[in-house]
């Protein structure tokens, strides 16, 4: 093959060319090749490249394909012999880049930096594999030390009282269903606390192996499906799209790391092609799905701070658990807040496109949004979320990239066994058929989207095929094939529950939660990469009695449910709506025209099942600790040697405070009186 030498963007292709002929092919400039074969041809070979063999001599295009012919690719010289518009064509877009190879090489340099070489990812799935396995290991190191208080057997929900519910929802239905599909966890094997801790400890485990390396298909395979059992029991304080994108990553990663027994520095594999475009297709639906989301979803009153710029006007208060950096992100001038809105949307909604670029692009990519996940891990309290998506952005990095970083080289070793070729084969299968179901659920996610919370009236009576069907109830039933999209509609308020318990001693004493704002002097905390569940949890609970305040009948009704639920002791299995009507009520009933009092008992019914799908969990916080459970004395502090007679809930509306008069309060209070109601403990 003869090129350009004194032409750089020859130069790279001839480099690029070089390498993939394993020594079949001589390259060489023409200003060499006279010098090296006198008696060679003289053509005109800075106009385009020349290739020779024994038999025949080609330029341009078809010097390409023959090129390509003779290192195994036969294809191209086929359609190029065989179909007369190809070879045209071909031959233009030749011409074309031949005379412009100074624009065009303009643009390589942009593109792909100094060289057209082919991309490796060894070094940056190496570190992907190490960096998963940290923050795997993080998310179940947090949710253990809360297991307990969550879902034990003197827990706020129960996982065994859940499975027991499910079980005897599908006997008494006759539902023709498995009860591994309608709950898929480990936990239907055994129904006990030890066994709990064992699969949480099999998940940490096995995300520390993954994080050294040991047998990583394995070890992802475990955590899956550990993480999976916890979520699966835990609704909803495991229902954030941190807990899905991790069951997701898990999922595609399967597919991306090595099938060995030890991934170490030495004969590290490149990444399955399909492995790595999943996991790169992830980080551009993440990303993508966010930045649309905050466009075409809109408020009650139809506001949007997303499209008039006000959103940072709310964000750093009113996201659920603010840091003591919040506080001065919050004091930031305004201009300030509108760049940071505008590299948002850049970093969401233009960014992900550049990983369809070639690797000077991607890198831009990674760089950026990585930027973006630590100024939002400094911003506010996500858990492990962010660094989980540094962690996808780390499989966007090439290894020249890497190389120039001085992070460790790849080792070459010895060649691997035939066994693993039957793997791999195994693995492309299993990863075509995860990319067939990735990118359709991925195109129905973005119409959603794309259409916001306005539909029209023929979208909501739209069919659902289906295909559609089946694709979405699998990623429902999995959680690992999931929509994304934080912050659709800001909050413009901070509502916090205050919940006060009166002992026999006549004092009120206040519930105190370690990371959420309880006083005007209370700094806020910051505790990545845990995730207090719990706390977060209350935080939606009192927006949503927020939005009630506005409806008497609602407030009432909402107010009534949790009284009775906590005063009764009643549980999901013996509720009925008869506890909910004092004998007062039922008097007043009798005495009322048929059609009211169906009118009411359908609409008391209809509240009280909404309660129940939204705010059981509430309840239960709620009576587990007037009823002291161990799990809950513990986390709250709670006097033991006392009985606790009433409690008495309210709800008020925290601002930061930046009045440099009073800087000593982190905070400013307001009390909504109409929401404050006492119940009486039986």
């Amino acid at each position: 093959m003869v090129w350009d030498g004194d032409c750089e963007f020859c130069r790279k292709f001839a480099e690029r060319f070089e390498s993939s002929a394993d020594s079949d092919v001589e390259f060489i400039p023409y200003q060499s090749l006279h010098k090296k074969y006198p008696k060679s041809p003289k053509l005109d070979y800075e106009k385009s490249v020349v290739f020779f063999t024994s038999t025949s001599v080609t330029i341009g295009a078809e010097a390409i394909f023959s090129f390509f012919n003779v290192i195994g690719k036969k294809w191209p010289k086929k359609l190029y012999e065989n179909f007369s518009l190809v070879s045209k064509v071909s031959e233009f877009f030749y011409s074309c880049i031949a005379k412009n190879r100074r624009l065009f090489g303009f643009f390589s340099r942009m593109l792909f930096g100094d060289n057209f070489m082919p991309d490796s990812y060894k070094i940056s799935s190496w570190i992907f594999c190490r960096m998963l396995g940290l923050v795997g290991a993080a998310a179940f190191l947090s949710f253990w030390v809360q297991a307990d208080l969550i879902i034990g057997s003197n827990g706020i929900v129960p996982f065994s009282e859940n499975l027991t519910q499910i079980e005897s929802f599908i006997i008494k239905s006759d539902l023709d269903t498995s009860k591994w599909l309608a709950k898929p966890t480990l936990l239907w094997l055994y129904n006990s606390d030890l066994w709990l801790n064992i699969v949480l400890l099999i998940g940490f485990i096995s995300s520390l192996s993954l994080a050294i390396g040991l047998v990583p298909h394995v070890s992802i395979l475990l955590s899956w499906a550990s993480y999976l059992s916890i979520a699966s029991v835990s609704e909803p304080f495991l229902n954030f799209q941190w807990d899905a994108l991790l069951l997701e990553v898990y999922l595609i990663s399967i597919l991306f790391v090595p099938w060995r027994v030890f991934d170490n520095k030495i004969n590290i594999e490149s990444p399955p092609t399909i492995g790595r475009w999943l996991l790169w297709l992830l980080v551009i639906k993440l990303m993508l799905q966010s930045g649309i989301v905050k466009f075409t979803f809109f408020d009650v009153d139809g506001s949007n701070t997303w499209r008039d710029l006000t959103a940072l006007e709310y964000h750093f208060w009113t996201q659920p658990i603010p840091s003591w950096l919040s506080y001065y992100f919050d004091a930031l001038p305004t201009v300030i807040d509108k760049i940071a809105l505008f590299f948002t949307y850049i970093c969401e909604l233009i960014i992900p496109f550049f990983i369809l670029l070639p690797r000077k692009m991607r890198r831009i990519a990674a760089i950026s949004l990585i930027l973006f996940q630590f100024l939002i891990i400094l911003s506010g309290n996500y858990g492990f979320f962010n660094l989980l998506t540094i962690t996808l952005c780390i499989s966007l990095f090439d290894d020249q990239y890497l190389r120039k970083l001085n992070f460790s080289s790849v080792v070459n070793g010895k060649p691997f066994p035939k066994n693993y070729i039957v793997y791999k084969k195994i693995k492309r299968g299993l990863s075509f058929l995860v990319l067939i179901l990735f990118v359709f659920s991925f195109v129905v996610f973005i119409g959603k989207d794309l259409k916001g919370n306005r539909l029209s009236s023929s979208d909501l009576n739209e069919k659902v095929s289906v295909l559609e069907q089946k694709i979405l109830g699998f990623s429902q039933t999995t959680r690992s094939i999931n929509s994304y999209g934080l912050f659709r509609v800001m909050t413009k308020t901070r509502p916090e529950f205050k919940i006060e318990l009166q002992y026999e001693d006549s004092l009120w004493v206040p519930i105190d939660f370690d990371y959420k704002p309880n006083y005007i002097k209370k700094k806020p905390a910051f505790f990545f990469p845990h995730m207090p569940r719990v706390d977060w949890q209350i935080w939606f609970e009192a927006l949503y009695y927020e939005k009630l305040l506005s409806d008497p009948f609602l407030l009432s009704s909402y107010q009534n449910f949790l009284s009775t639920m906590v005063s009764k002791g009643l549980k999901l299995s013996n509720i009925s709506i008869d506890e909910f009507l004092s004998v007062k009520a039922k008097k007043i009933l009798k005495t009322l025209p048929p059609a009211e009092r169906n009118s009411y008992l359908n609409r008391l019914s209809s509240s009280l099942n909404s309660y129940l799908g939204h705010s059981y969990w509430f309840a239960m916080f709620l009576s587990d600790l007037t009823d002291k459970k161990s799990s809950v004395f513990h986390n709250y502090r709670i006097k033991d040697n006392l009985d606790i007679i009433k409690m008495k809930i309210s709800l008020s509306l925290f601002t930061f405070n930046h009045n440099s008069k009073n800087s000593s309060n982190w905070w400013v209070i307001k009390n909504i009186e109409k929401s404050a109601f006492t119940i009486e403990i039986q």
